[in-house]
């Protein structure tokens, strides 16, 4: 599990740079298997031709903080947003993470 007082650094650090078109809430993270994050995304983004770009936002902030990786499990659209979950997955020892930052 992630430290709640990590999680709560990633997502400031997320709704600083992002809030005036998302903004995220962690609703859950719990351990299926592997560790999971339930994350609420709201905002005009929604309404935008690319609104996957900010769940990846968020991810490669994730993946950059934390050290681990994850892939987007599942999305579900609301009418003013969505509802992302995230799942860690083991890295490929093969392969270099390179930021785009």
């Amino acid at each position: 599990m992630i430290k709640k007082s990590l999680l709560d650094k990633i997502i400031g650090e997320y709704n600083k740079y992002h809030g005036a078109e998302a903004r995220v809430t962690l609703l859950k993270q719990y351990a299926k298997g592997m560790n999971q994050l339930l994350v609420q995304f709201e905002g005009s983004f929604c309404f935008s031709c690319a609104p996957d770009e900010y769940y990846t936002d968020f991810l490669i902030l994730l993946e950059e903080t934390t050290g681990l990786k994850f892939k987007v499990k599942s999305v579900k659209p609301e009418s003013n947003g969505a509802v992302v979950d995230f799942e860690h997955v083991k890295r490929d020892p093969a392969m270099a993470y390179v930021s785009h930052f």
